[in-house]
């Protein structure tokens, strides 16, 4: 029996704060001079909490607000 392709994609749990926070980034993105690979990371953080995304790259890009988030001794809600 074949599977389709869509039975392949898992969607990554992304929670709210994580991608309203990816929001505030892309829309910012001249203040934070995202590069681009860092913008797609944002940009599969938001998709991941509507659907399918890339989980490697929303990962990453959660991953990169978190550490943004320590550098200026804060906690991060996601």
């Amino acid at each position: 029996m074949l599977r389709s392709k869509r039975a392949r994609f898992r969607s990554l749990d992304v929670p709210l704060p994580a991608r309203n926070r990816a929001l505030d980034y892309l829309a910012n993105s001249h203040r934070y001079r995202l590069s681009d690979d860092l913008r797609y990371q944002l940009t599969q953080v938001v998709e991941g909490y509507i659907g399918r995304c890339d989980e490697d790259a929303a990962r990453a890009g959660i991953e990169w607000m978190r550490e943004r988030h320590r550098d200026v001794g804060e906690t991060p809600r996601f």
